[in-house]
């Protein structure tokens, strides 16, 4: 029932995060540091000149949410040669990620139009991605990690769009908690032998995140449990989950 934080990623390729803050705050943007990840900031006065200052049209800043930024770092160390988000949207994740290690970045969403703005955004980042179009990913395949950031009920972000929680049914849960396990299934041949399938959701409810893992480590052979993280809800970023899979 309170105000969602505004969170910053700094993208660290660029500018420091104190330099990062003296840059918003001559645009009158006030900002500080944030422990839930090296790359964030918070801030909390001029929020809405963000998208005008020059730090954002720079590309030293972007709009986040911290447990987003923790959930990227984490995964950071594990993203190396050939890195696929396999649900981009508007591709945050696989540029936060760029930001921090060194690979070969694709992105791919069932919806294209979602990654339209993923070109500029790249640019301004100073980064390549290779967009790839809906059904594409198996052809550039394989992949030493794949993010799968699905579908979910967005219960960690609900104090973002109140009206969310009145509207989730059981219907609506159970629907897309198979659009879930469908995602899963059809990723986990992306990855290269030894390489990481990463799950992750925006949800706090256990249906989406850790029965989804059992379901899928049930149903699967030759995966195995890696690094599994949850972020509650916070004054610095929304409820998150991640889980790292393993092919064995």
């Amino acid at each position: 029932q309170t105000r969602a934080p505004v969170m910053l990623r700094v993208n660290t390729r660029r500018i420091s995060g104190p330099d990062a803050i003296r840059m918003l705050d001559e645009d009158g943007i006030q900002a500080e540091r944030a422990a839930i990840a090296g790359t964030a900031i918070r801030v909390f006065h001029g929020a809405r000149r963000v998208a005008g200052s020059r730090a954002y049209r720079e590309g030293h800043v972007e709009l986040q949410d911290g447990s987003s930024q923790a959930a990227m770092e984490a995964l950071a160390a594990v993203a190396r040669n050939r890195v696929l988000d396999h649900c981009a949207g508007g591709g945050g994740k696989v540029l936060a990620l760029a930001s921090l290690a060194d690979a070969e970045w694709f992105a791919h969403d069932a919806d294209a139009a979602r990654m339209s703005d993923l070109p500029e955004r790249a640019r301004r980042a100073g980064c390549k991605v290779t967009i790839l179009p809906p059904g594409g990913a198996r052809a550039a395949a394989p992949y030493g990690l794949v993010l799968c950031d699905v579908p979910c009920s967005g219960s960690g972000t609900w104090r973002r769009s109140p009206d969310a929680k009145w509207r989730l049914t059981q219907e609506s849960l159970n629907d897309l908690c198979r659009t879930q396990a469908e995602i899963l299934s059809d990723a986990a041949p992306l990855v290269a032998p030894g390489g990481v399938l990463a799950y992750a959701t925006c949800s706090i409810l256990r249906e989406e995140n850790e029965q989804q893992i059992a379901r899928f480590l049930k149903a699967e052979t030759g995966w195995s449990r890696g690094a599994e993280h949850r972020w509650p809800i916070s004054g610095e970023g929304d409820g998150f989950y991640l889980m790292q899979l393993k092919r064995e």
